[in-house]
């Protein structure tokens, strides 16, 4: 798989969304695999040499080990002269160190063997903090790439996420498939090497000892992996599940504040809060006990072996190779020990992470990768190309809109909710979509906007696709929704989304405010732009929320507007003002507007009236009378 390769497979679920249980639990190799599989392809050459150097590092335990022992050796035969084993006299004769007393050359080794194990502590904990930043750093890159193509795609397919869902995949999710499971795969490599090379020099060395001493941990680590390790795959699904549940369950609890204090069922909420955050808080619990157990049982096994070892060796052999046999395995246990916990650990670690990145892996299977740019690097541009678009850049952007033969079907849906829909928009017309609720209005201003690919048909903005029209002309085409989302910040922030701070011209945010109808209430009683609006806009009434995005879509002096029952929340006398504003647009901007209230739409250059995802009439006000009786209905309904 290549840098610029991703799986596009789609999730297939026959009702479009998502659920806890389309994540699964995968085997630890192939959650490894997956997640170098996502990794750059130069990254990878770089985890695979810090890892190597990293496992080499076991070379440095065996020599230090091989000391111990050298210097067990070298003491015992001091007092039994003719006691010092052949490889030991090997090895002082082979270094030139024989002819120093055994004084010095006891004190010598010691201190080698002290300075090979402490460097080796160094420079693996130097190691473990270049691997962890490292990691930390393709965390943040897939994060980054994975938000970008999701935030990419057609809307329906982003709807299959809930937010809790894309919070944990692109958060907690990510982590888990780089830093914990990356990390925990390159510990488990490198305590590996350090058992197989000690065990190989082991085993020539005693190969009856080694092979018992090995049986012996090897069959207390099996039990306790076999055991600890189905529990923690267990609370790592209860962890997975319970971090989205939180979400979730907080979300549900803001967005219904009103409704839930009225009827007075908050306590639902925080019911549903303490049975998921108790759940998510005993399994934190459970995987903390669980990834300390070990240490416990392992000391325990390497107090009743080092008894057991120096019993059988000084009743079996003479006094000095039973000395030197006990500390050269008693060098070797107090590195292998420590060595068996990180691997332990890891083990968890890794299990509990294959799991939790689940989720992760999912939408980078569900998702296509985005044009390769810098994120800085495009944010500027963008910033720059807003900047001349606002002043004079739209010159080649012409203001039409052409829509042929499209047609959009939904994931969960067996009916069109677009059906065979075509229509031209001249540049400067003003056009209304209008018809019962559930005919398609919304969806077909989303088509025009590029939040929704059609299955068939096409759809072209001044000569462009939307998503094409878009990133050539940004702020050229604008959007007001009905429910006008809002984040937490300024006012100044708002009206110039996604605009960094230092490029906002403070002049037009103010023309837009006027335009609006909103400067002269930030004037007279708020901090003007500075004003501090809460999240969601709470500290905001609807209607001032309402003329807030309005105004959010007149900042860049839009040459294509597409407002969605923009007015719906404003008072009679500010509707009608924010329609005269509308009004003054007229030939200077196009605009599509999805209407409800008919009244709002007498005076536009032609009406579509959309039944079940067709247009069914199309002309003036007055046309689309003679020609739909339903739409004159609605009309006499309402006394026009």
């Amino acid at each position: 798989m290549t840098d610029t390769d991703l799986h596009t497979r789609e999730p297939e679920h026959p009702s479009g969304s998502l659920n806890h249980a389309d994540f699964g639990r995968p085997s630890v190799i192939w959650a490894v695999r997956k997640s170098i599989s996502m990794m750059p392809e130069g990254k990878r050459w770089v985890l695979y040499l810090a890892a190597g150097f990293q496992v080499s590092l076991g070379l440095l335990d065996l020599l230090g080990i091989a000391l111990i022992g050298l210097v067990a050796a070298v003491a015992v035969s001091g007092i039994a002269p003719d006691s010092l084993p052949g490889w030991a006299q090997s090895v002082l004769e082979a270094t030139g160190l024989d002819a120093l007393t055994i004084s010095q050359l006891s004190v010598f080794i010691a201190l080698a063997a002290v300075l090979v194990l402490v460097s080796k502590t160094v420079i693996a904990a130097v190691m473990t903090r270049v691997i962890t930043r490292f990691l930390a750093h393709r965390q943040a890159d897939l994060s980054v790439t994975l938000a970008r193509t999701f935030l990419q795609r057609p809307l329906a397919q982003v709807q299959r996420w809930t937010t809790s869902e894309a919070t944990y995949a692109l958060g907690q999710g990510a982590s888990a498939a780089t830093v914990a499971l990356l990390g925990s795969a390159i510990i488990i490599a490198s305590e590996l090497f350090l058992f197989s090379i000690i065990g190989i020099s082991l085993f020539f060395y005693d190969p009856i000892l080694t092979t018992v001493a090995a049986a012996f941990f090897a069959a207390i680590v099996l039990v306790v992996h076999r055991y600890l390790g189905r529990v923690s795959a267990r609370n790592a699904d209860v962890i997975k599940d319970t971090s989205i549940d939180t979400l979730s369950v907080v979300s549900e609890a803001l967005s219904t504040y009103r409704e839930t204090s009225v009827l007075n069922r908050r306590d639902l909420y925080v019911s549903r809060y303490d049975q998921v955050v108790t759940r998510y808080a005993t399994a934190n619990a459970n995987t903390a006990f669980i990834q300390e157990a070990p240490k416990y049982i392992l000391e325990a096994a390497l107090y009743v072996g080092a008894l057991l070892l120096g019993v059988v060796q000084f009743i079996t052999k003479d006094w000095s190779a039973a000395a030197t046999t006990t500390a050269l395995f008693l060098a070797a246990g107090s590195r292998v020990i420590p060595s068996l916990l990180r691997l332990q650990g890891a083990g968890i670690t890794i299990r509990n992470a294959a799991v939790m990145a689940q989720p992760t892996f999912f939408m980078f299977d569900s998702l296509e990768r985005p044009r390769s740019r810098g994120i800085d690097e495009g944010a500027t541009k963008i910033s720059d190309r807003l900047h001349a678009s606002v002043d004079s850049a739209y010159s080649s952007f012409v203001a039409e809109v052409e829509v042929a033969s499209t047609t959009l079907t939904f994931p969960d849906s067996h009916r069109p909710v677009i059906n065979d829909v075509a229509f031209s928009v001249r540049p400067g017309m003003s056009v209304a979509l209008v018809g019962a609720t559930g005919a398609g209005k919304s969806t077909l201003a989303d088509l025009i906007l590029g939040v929704h690919a059609p299955d068939s048909g096409q759809i072209l903005l001044g000569g462009k696709s939307p998503k094409e029209a878009i990133f050539k002309w940004p702020g050229a085409i604008a959007y007001v929704p009905q429910n006008v989302a809002l984040v937490a910040g300024t006012v100044k922030q708002n009206v110039a989304l996604g605009m960094p701070s230092d490029s906002i011209r403070d002049e037009l945010v103010w023309e837009a405010l006027r335009r609006a109808h909103l400067a002269d209430f930030l004037i007279e009683h708020r901090e003007g732009l500075d004003t501090w609006i809460g999240e969601r806009g709470f500290k905001l009434s609807g209607g001032q929320r309402q003329r807030l995005g309005i105004a959010r879509a007149l900042y860049t002096r839009p040459k294509l507007l597409i407002l969605d029952e923009a007015t719906s929340s404003l008072d009679a006398e500010t509707e009608q003002a924010i329609t005269l504003t509308l009004a003054e647009l007229e030939g200077q901007v196009t605009t599509i507007t999805v209407a409800h209230r008919l009244a709002t739409v007498r005076n536009v250059d032609q009406i579509l009236y959309l039944e079940h995802g067709r247009i069914t009439a199309r002309g003036t006000f007055e046309e689309v009378r003679l020609e739909s009786t339903d739409f004159d209905r609605q009309a006499r309904l309402l006394g026009l």
